[in-house]
């Protein structure tokens, strides 16, 4: 046998393993229930990164169609669509849904895509009010560490016991200074069980001695603020919204405080996981950007960051007013940039600013920098968004159309197996076999890539099995054409082979160009299939021109065989 026939089958099955390994997380969750499958995917959201996620088409939910509303003050403003996109993008990004899609049509509309969102008034309160861009001051980090100990010990049921005994001490309410608020949670949490966030980085997540997991063990220490991990994400925001945790922190002296995230989560380069960082700020808005003139991203001119991106605000003469008075009380503070209520920096305060001009620094990009310009230049301009089509997509159309798809593919692959049989004999079976290996890589990549499987892509899928079998089917009469002229079953093979390569080659390359245009330049479901059409051929070439030869290879190795069955 040859050592390239060898390491053909190794590879081949090394493919078989690695697509059925990728697979099992996919089967596993489809196999459930669709609450069970909400379950599995809220409590780990990287789970849906490992499978084949399925389009509005298949998994059921809605379509809506929103327009932004001009008004004579932003007639002919350009931007106005891409801030738009913006603000319902994140929006979107926190329903939490699977492979959400939003695309711009024309220069006012946007067409929204939600899978597995049924309920019109979710989706109506999240898209159709104005975004709100708010300036909040950052609670210290005393403070911090307070409201951190307030609900480990709320999740050990000792907050209670204690406030009883220093609430005739301590006197507070919603406006009581810092430093009330501080002996108040010395008071309360002065045990030797105090834990600091920055204690709780190192600390291994578990469970209290009551039993109870500690809320500090979620915390960890990351670019100089506290975050949590992605995976435990849900968790905490769990924690958060406790009927038990929300009264302790009222009555810890931190009512006029809360809990606000980063809108996406960030990848430290060094370990590759995945953070959200979280912000304890003043309830109360220190000001809002509605008076906000302009925003843009530029290269600093600082020395000491040269080259660095940064963002430049300029509001206009109340803003102006207001800012300053803002930075002047707030010097050495860290100001939270804050759009629907996310955070999405925090620049400290190095001093008071007049003149209505202000710059963020930070670890930005250059993309960054300009996507932070666009959310305050969204919130500077808020512009109704209205609804004006909407389609509900029920999950049974989605399972009746995943049926009917399923019955399409096996029945086009009996009818293409029986045609394969009767005209190439055994060589057919090895064809088939080529097919469905063919659709298990296919499977295989898209779910080791978390591609999102549409109706266009089982339709792709099932076109496929006719592609594959065309490249054998000209082999296959090459090979013919080689015995009828007197070749030895191993020379025919080799020469069938050769003769057809570059027709195969050509006709498939090609149609790889055009599905790989069709993907850059097309949206929604055209994408799908122009996706599974490029993997779909890339796999066929393997299996046709690689497995396929490998087998007759295989067989004709010892030049026994005087006659193929072809």
């Amino acid at each position: 046998m040859r050592k390239s026939s060898i390491w053909a089958i190794l590879l081949t099955v090394f493919f078989v393993g690695a697509s059925i390994y990728t697979l099992l997380p996919t089967f596993s969750l489809y196999m459930k229930n669709a609450d069970e499958q909400r379950r599995i995917i809220n409590e780990d959201p990287q789970y849906r990164k490992r499978i084949i996620n399925l389009g509005l088409d298949l998994q059921g939910g809605m379509r809506l169609v929103l327009e932004v509303q001009r008004n004579k003050d932003n007639q002919n403003d350009d931007d106005l669509l891409d801030r738009a996109y913006t603000i319902v993008e994140n929006r979107i990004n926190g329903l939490g849904l699977t492979e959400p899609n939003i695309q711009k049509q024309g220069r006012d509309r946007l067409i929204v895509e939600l899978p597995g969102l049924t309920d019109e008034k979710i989706a109506k309160e999240v898209l159709g009010s104005t975004a709100q861009l708010k300036f909040h001051v950052l609670r210290t980090s005393a403070e911090l560490e307070g409201a951190v100990r307030v609900i480990d010990k709320a999740l050990k049921n000792e907050f209670v016991a204690k406030i009883d005994s220093v609430s005739s001490d301590t006197q507070a309410d919603e406006d009581s200074s810092q430093t009330q608020e501080q002996k108040l949670a010395q008071k309360l949490f002065s045990g030797s069980d105090a834990q600091t966030p920055s204690d709780s980085a190192s600390a291994e997540q578990g469970e209290t001695e009551s039993g109870v997991e500690k809320f500090s063990d979620y915390l960890v220490s990351y670019r100089g603020d506290v975050a949590v991990r992605e995976k435990d994400k849900p968790a905490v925001a769990a924690i958060l919204e406790r009927p038990d945790v929300i009264a302790a922190l009222k009555a810890g002296g931190f009512s006029s405080s809360k809990f606000l995230w980063e809108p996406k989560a960030t990848t430290d380069k060094g370990s590759k996981v995945r953070y959200y960082s979280l912000y304890l700020v003043k309830s109360e808005a220190a000001m809002s950007g509605e008076n906000i003139e302009s925003a843009r991203e530029e290269m600093s001119s600082d020395q000491m960051r040269a080259s660095s991106p940064v963002v430049s605000l300029v509001f206009n003469n109340k803003g102006a007013r207001e800012f300053e008075k803002v930075t002047a009380r707030n010097v050495g503070e860290r100001l939270a940039i804050v759009l629907d209520d996310f955070v999405y920096s925090a620049p400290t305060i190095n001093e008071r600013i007049s003149m209505g001009r202000a710059q963020i620094s930070g670890s930005f990009t250059l993309e960054e920098a300009k996507a932070l310009a666009v959310v305050l230049q969204a919130g500077a301009l808020p512009a109704p968004v209205e609804i004006v089509e909407e389609r509900v997509i029920g999950p049974s159309l989605g399972y009746d159309s995943i049926e009917k798809a399923s019955w399409a593919t096996l029945i086009g692959m009996i009818l293409i197996s029986a045609f394969m049989i009767l005209r190439y004999k055994a060589s057919g079976v090895v064809a088939i076999v080529g097919v469905v290996l063919n659709i298990l890589f296919v499977l295989g990549i898209m779910a080791g890539l978390a591609a999102t499987l549409t109706l266009p892509g089982i339709a792709g899928i099932i076109l496929l099995i006719g592609m594959a079998v065309d490249a054998n089917v000209l082999i296959f009469e090459r090979v013919r054409e080689e015995l009828s002229n007197g070749k030895a079953p191993i020379t025919a093979v080799e020469a069938g082979y050769s003769r057809a390569f570059r027709a195969i080659f050509d006709a498939n390359i090609t149609t790889v160009f055009v599905a790989l245009i069709l993907y850059n330049i097309g949206s929604g479901p055209v994408r799908g299939f122009a996706l599974t059409m490029t993997i779909g051929i890339l796999v066929s070439l393997y299996t046709a021109l690689t497995f396929t030869k490998t087998v007759f290879r295989v067989a004709t190795a010892s030049g026994k065989v005087k006659r193929l069955s072809i």
